[in-house]
């Protein structure tokens, strides 16, 4: 996200280079995908693995639909610049990726629990 702020800044941007930061971002955006089927199955099980994973990916549709709004919103705001969307993108991908290193599965919460009483 921090290198798309200068890319799209620049006026002498060559095409290939602004389709090339978007591949970039768009390849992240699909690896991430892959990832939550394992990040459910590990952190819930797979006894409601479908109801948990169904959830899951609505969070990210809904996500998509709400911050695609909040984009235009800070664009317009900024006359145009997408300076704003990108260091806001930025600030929930470092939030997302800190949640997911904190969070513990309840397996690991419950055992945990249990050594300590």
């Amino acid at each position: 996200m921090l290198v798309a702020i200068p890319v799209t800044r620049s006026t002498g941007t060559a095409p290939l280079t602004v389709f090339a930061v978007a591949t970039l971002i768009g390849f992240n955006d699909g690896a991430n995908l892959s990832l939550f089927p394992a990040f459910a199955k590990d952190l819930w099980g797979l006894k409601a693995f479908g109801l948990n994973y169904g959830i899951l990916f609505s969070a990210c549709v809904v996500g998509g639909f709400v911050l695609s709004r909040l984009q235009q919103t800070l664009a317009a705001t900024s006359g145009g610049s997408y300076t704003s969307s990108f260091l806001t993108a930025c600030a929930l991908l470092i939030a997302g990726a800190l949640l997911a290193l904190t969070i513990k599965p309840p397996r690991a919460l419950a055992q945990k629990k249990a050594r300590v009483s």
